[in-house]
């Protein structure tokens, strides 16, 4: 059984978690969606489905740092664009059904038995982290530019449950143009 069985059932289980939570995905649909054989599951994670559910996790978040990392933009406007365009990417070739794998461990509150809730906290903060420091590298104090990596998360977050529910990227579209403006308003005077 291949390592690629293996990262496609990875890749499913993410997608479905992010559009049904952990408890509306199971095993049998991540096996049927992914085309993997019958065996995988138990070969590839024999701890079951929470192993599944934290490799989903882990998955995400390194897509969230890689796409972060590449990154050009100067400015703390241009960052934080490119931060919002990963998960427009995302809600757009979804349909706007999907949302965040990792939020989606915490919605189901799948997340309370325990490693899977430090795995998401790293998550979290790894993204918060690297913002923090893109922004820093742009001018912003270290202070506003962890307030405003929060603010971003959260508010990214709770956008995609706004798109999903009103079935367009509207919402983000105006936290995109907040969070600009809160960038261009953070950074000190004569920058």
């Amino acid at each position: 059984m291949s390592s690629t069985s293996r990262e496609r059932m990875v890749a499913t289980a993410a997608s479905m978690i992010g559009s049904r939570g952990v408890k509306g995905t199971s095993f049998s649909e991540v096996l049927a969606a992914s085309q993997a054989p019958r065996g995988s599951i138990y070969h590839h994670f024999p701890a079951g489905k929470r192993q599944l559910v934290a490799e989903a996790v882990r998955r995400t978040t390194g897509l969230v740092l890689a796409h972060q990392r590449s990154c050009s933009a100067e400015t703390p406007a241009g960052i934080l664009d490119h931060f919002v365009s990963f998960f427009r990417q995302a809600l757009t070739a979804s349909r706007c059904q999907s949302g965040c794998p990792v939020a989606g461990v915490v919605l189901d509150s799948y997340a309370e038995q325990g490693q899977l809730l430090g795995i998401v906290r790293r998550s979290f903060r790894s993204w918060v982290t690297l913002l923090t420091a893109q922004l820093v590298a742009a001018g912003m104090t270290r202070e506003g530019a962890r307030a405003l990596s929060v603010t971003a998360l959260a508010s990214i977050e709770g956008g995609l449950l706004l798109c999903r529910a009103e079935g367009d990227v509207e919402p983000l579209n105006v936290i995109e143009r907040h969070l600009r403006s809160l960038a261009r308003a953070s950074l000190p005077r004569g920058r």
